[in-house]
């Protein structure tokens, strides 16, 4: 909720809004082993159904971004407007291999996206920031990274 939670109101006063947790975010889980965004997007679209909700529109932050664009291709009738935001869903190897992203492989790309070092968040500010802030004490970026939701689990 905290992506949506202060821009929700201005919606909710002219459309029906949800705001599901898609698998393992939140409380939510599965003891099915499938984890790709298309199973993703078919637990989603079984929730709205429950909910009688058979047309929507809808908006995908990061890696909702990709289960949103798998509901618009697996539901394609059900789906009417997609918004994707800060999800890479067209990035294909060679966008990697042509240097869209200044990292060596995947590993690298994780070891920044879920920063455990004062130095990695610094990496991770500087890709995420034109003007990214300086001078940011380690105690303080080191602080962050240890209340972050990732780490406490």
């Amino acid at each position: 909720m905290w992506q949506y939670g202060q821009h929700l109101h201005i919606f909710t006063s002219r459309f029906n809004v949800y705001v599901p947790d898609l698998l393992f975010f939140g409380e939510s889980y599965t003891s099915r082993p499938e984890r790709t965004e298309s199973f993703q997007a078919q637990c989603v679209m079984r929730l709205m159904e429950a909910h009688g909700v058979h047309r929507m529109n809808l908006v995908g932050i990061s890696y909702g971004g990709f289960v949103g664009y798998s509901m618009a291709a697996q539901f394609q009738e059900k789906i009417e407007k997609v918004v994707l935001c800060c999800a890479g869903v067209c990035l294909e190897e060679k966008d990697m291999d042509n240097g869209l992203f200044a990292v060596p492989n995947l590993d690298e790309a994780a070891s920044i996206l879920l920063p455990q070092t004062a130095e990695k968040l610094r990496e991770l500010m500087r890709f995420s920031f034109v003007k990214p802030a300086m001078g940011i004490p380690s105690f303080f970026l080191t602080d962050f990274i240890d209340a972050s939701p990732s780490n406490l689990l």
